[in-house]
């Protein structure tokens, strides 16, 4: 699911700015990220911490006009807006790699809205999202007597325990 352009001739990114860096992914530190074509800058909206929005290379003007834009824009367009919850929570799932928590939606969601001026039915959205993704979780057992495998299987009404085989036990 895409997020397009918020504001024409601007686009949006998703970052943590470890690319390439051989370590692991710092996912508390993902951040949107807003620039405007043929400008110099960019804005970052951390998801999570205390860190506030930055700018960097941008003038100041530009970064309260970004700002107030985007602010117009998800107030008029519920579409965008539900775009950008989804997005929020499909992000949160990539960079941390199914390690963030509803907890870590709820405060992501809770950033944006205090970004944004938006309504508190945003974060109840963005929550719903990641309550559905985290709807099913299994965990593997080893268990060296025997050498069997067990996977446990937790959904919102039911835990299942199922041995399995593997090849990697002999």
């Amino acid at each position: 699911m895409k997020l397009y352009e918020l504001i024409k001739n601007q686009r949006i990114t998703f970052d943590t700015h470890q690319a390439g860096d051989g370590q692991e992914v710092k996912w508390r530190n993902v951040h949107l990220e807003k620039s405007i074509k043929g400008e110099k800058g960019k804005i970052r909206f951390p998801f999570l911490g205390k860190e506030e929005p930055s700018n960097s290379g941008m003038s100041n003007e530009n970064f309260e006009k970004v700002k107030t834009e985007v602010k117009k824009i998800l107030k008029k367009n519920t579409q965008k807006l539900d775009q950008l919850g989804q997005k929020i929570e499909s992000e949160l799932e990539r960079f941390s790699q199914g390690v963030a928590t509803v907890h870590d939606a709820e405060e992501a969601a809770k950033r944006f809205a205090e970004y944004f001026d938006l309504k508190p039915d945003f974060i109840d959205k963005v929550v719903k999202y990641r309550k559905e993704r985290l709807s099913e979780f299994t965990t593997l057992h080893f268990s060296k007597i025997g050498q069997r495998v067990f996977a446990i299987k937790l959904t919102s009404h039911q835990i299942m325990l199922e041995e399995r085989k593997s090849r990697y036990l002999k």
